[in-house]
């Protein structure tokens, strides 16, 4: 496993970071993250609401006897998962507003993990300036983490967020503490956050890439990727993708959701090949680039689901990436033959006609994606007349 130094930390992260967000159930989530550590995996990503719930409590088990060997993080937040102030729900970790509730949080996430102490505690689904100044108001959650930070529970503090590039910068300057360690949005699909990454650089802190995948989208099969990773001399778009983001200097790591032990093991074995030589990366940037002309990247859907259950039952994340692999002339067969198989099966949670725009996703949605808008336009293409509602 490669590693990286972090100034403000003093760690040595592993270029490939555990996310739990994708864990199935306790026996596979503790074989994942077994492997992992036995393969040289060292930082892991947890939050109250991930795997319905369920995460922090596999996680814990998972690092069982083996805590020297970890940096545990976990984190909570002020919003509602997307751009707004949220209701409070400690236990999916949303809505913490007060200096009580984020350490009651804290504590509770330490009693789950069965820790003494958390090596960095992160301000959550930062991505508006709503809840940023939600976060930094006195008496709130950033008091109350610099108050556990104060009496040794929390070590360090961090940041993760969707939001523009200009916007962080701002959270990064406006913020009482600075802090420690950053995440954000970086994959060869989407690199407007470099000036972050530079700001970051020139101050020291530490920066993860999420979504080093592009949620999964550069995972996908699909035989268009498979040509341009060929291309920049990978095996896969996986491969491409995970060696890109070790590539950037002023990245530590991918933060990639890990499921199986399978996954731990395809994700050391690509970081242990190094970053792509600097004409590779070209080939990768210019391939993809020239796939997604057509698309408006900062209306890719990431897949993250906060949008959560559609009132209309609609499948939101199938249904825009369907909607983007129709427009895209390479992937347009597959998307075609994928939507008529979903048809011929009698899925349901297909019809982009059937949104009501009701705007209950739009304000969860962390990119602020025009999910009516889109959902209006993909009804318009003709391989969704008809789709099964």
């Amino acid at each position: 496993m490669k590693y990286k130094f972090i100034p403000k930390t003093k760690w040595h992260l592993s270029a490939l970071a555990f996310g739990c967000m994708r864990f199935k159930n306790e026996e596979t989530a503790i074989a994942a993250v077994r492997k992992a550590i036995e393969l040289g995996v060292n930082y892991f990503d947890v939050a109250p609401a991930y795997g319905r719930g369920t995460a922090e409590a596999y996680l814990g088990k998972g690092i069982a006897g083996l805590r020297d060997k970890v940096i545990v993080t976990a984190k909570s937040s002020p919003g509602n998962g997307g751009t707004e102030l949220g209701e409070y729900q400690p236990e999916r970790g949303f809505g913490i507003r007060t200096a009580d509730q984020v350490r009651w949080q804290i504590e509770r996430s330490m009693r789950i993990l069965g820790v003494d102490h958390l090596d960095l505690y992160q301000l959550w689904s930062c991505h508006s300036p709503t809840v940023f100044q939600g976060a930094i108001m006195p008496g709130g959650f950033l008091d109350g983490v610099l108050k556990a930070k104060e009496e040794g529970l929390v070590d360090y503090i961090g940041l993760t967020t969707h939001s523009p590039a200009a916007d962080i910068i701002r959270y990064l300057k406006e913020s009482p503490y600075e802090f420690d360690m950053l995440t954000i949005q970086f994959n060869p699909l989407n690199t407007a956050q470099r000036p972050v990454l530079e700001y970051c650089a020139e101050r020291g802190i530490g920066v993860l890439a999420m979504n080093p995948l592009a949620g999964g989208r550069l995972a996908r099969p699909a035989p268009i990727l498979r040509r341009i990773a060929a291309e920049a001399g990978c095996a896969s778009m996986v491969e491409a993708a995970l060696r890109f983001i070790i590539g950037q200097s002023d990245l530590l790591a991918a933060l990639n959701g890990i499921t199986y032990a399978e996954h731990a093991v395809q994700g050391a074995a690509v970081v242990e090949k190094g970053p792509l030589p600097p004409e590779s990366e070209e080939k990768l940037v210019a391939g993809l680039n020239e796939l997604y002309r057509s698309i408006d990247l900062q209306q890719l859907c990431t897949g993250c689901r906060y949008c959560g259950e559609c009132p209309q039952g609609i499948l939101i994340p199938e249904v825009l990436e369907l909607f983007t692999n129709l427009r895209i002339p390479s992937l347009a067969e597959e998307a075609r033959q994928g939507l008529a198989e979903k048809r011929a099966a009698g899925l349901s949670g297909y019809d982009p006609a059937a949104c009501v725009a009701c705007g209950q996703c739009e304000q969860k949605c962390p990119n602020k994606l025009p999910v009516s808008q889109l959902m209006a336009a993909a009804a318009g293409l003709a391989p969704f007349a008809g789709a099964t509602s």
